[in-house]
């Protein structure tokens, strides 16, 4: 019985996710795409296991500066693996908002098009181009906003790991 609602409910949710992707035409599928390679790369570092890097460096040997050094090097790869999602994360906030502004002129254009075949007396003609330039609008700012939103955020808590790791804390 409630197997079978929350494979309704998700049914309905995907029935939902692709109309308002055929509402906003062609583009909104590179921009779904767009909003799923964001969410991933910043998955990626949320539920990423702490230890993973982190696994040769605990190991126990007879030098100290070794084990130091170990952990350090396990560190600064981690990082940079974070770093590198993080400008996967920019990059994707940047591309979305300009994915947005074509879909608008995609929709622009569909409008123009409809008008000079069936006129522009008929407004549903009209609205349906307009309706279209708005939803990948729409679409683009949320994702480019989103994923600038949580890029700063991101970089905060880098540039403080970054500074512990200066300042001599190896705790970061």
């Amino acid at each position: 019985m409630v197997q079978s609602s929350v494979i309704a409910s998700l049914a309905h949710f995907l029935n939902a996710v692709l109309g308002f992707i055929e509402l906003g035409g062609i583009v909104m599928w590179p921009l779904f795409i767009c909003c799923l390679w964001m969410l991933w790369l910043v998955s990626r570092a949320l539920f990423k296991e702490p230890s993973s890097g982190l696994d040769k460096a605990g190991r126990t040997t007879e030098y100290d500066w070794l084990n130091q050094r170990l952990r350090l090097l396990a560190l600064r790869q981690a990082q940079a693996q974070q770093y590198g999602d993080l400008q996967g994360v920019k990059l994707l906030a940047m591309v979305a908002p300009l994915l947005g502004l074509l879909g608008t002129v995609s929709g622009m254009i569909a409008m123009f098009d409809a008008g000079a075949h069936y006129g522009f007396h008929d407004p549903a003609v009209i609205s349906a181009g307009i309706s279209m330039a708005m939803v990948t609008t729409q679409t683009g700012l949320f994702v480019g906003l989103t994923g600038a939103i949580l890029a700063f955020f991101w970089q905060r808590k880098l540039n403080r790991v970054d500074t512990n790791l200066l300042a001599g804390g190896a705790n970061a």
